[in-house]
């Protein structure tokens, strides 16, 4: 990643990697989801909070990674990599979002024993 005058520059393959990242996770936030919804004890423990939060989090970052694809993409002179130009607000929305779902990932491990990572 690079700033300049405030936009930042993020790989094209790495932005790949954290969609991919994403909607696997989704899955199985979402399978969860459906297992767990008419469990009251799930509610009360907070656990589905939990999983719809990190959902709709996920679902949100995705939609804008998705966006950045779509824009056409430079070529870092020093690397030969394929780079996508954020602006600092959108950037500063994707870094809120992903310390929210490193939140909410360590929330599920620790207090409901849910790990979300697919393998």
């Amino acid at each position: 990643m690079k700033e300049e005058k405030g936009y930042y520059f993020l790989p094209l393959n790495d932005c790949l990697e954290r969609i991919s990242g994403c909607l696997d996770r989704n899955k199985v936030a979402q399978s969860f989801i459906q297992e767990h919804s008419n469990n009251n004890e799930s509610w009360e423990s907070g656990l589905m909070i939990v999983l719809c939060e990190y959902y709709s989090i996920t679902c949100r970052y995705v939609d804008i990674m998705n966006d950045l694809i779509l824009t056409p993409p430079s070529i870092d002179e020093e690397t030969d990599e394929e780079m996508i130009s954020v602006d600092s607000q959108k950037y500063a929305l994707l870094l809120s979002y992903s310390k929210l779902m490193i939140v909410d990932e360590m929330e599920l491990k620790y207090m409901h024993k849910i790990h979300l990572c697919v393998q």
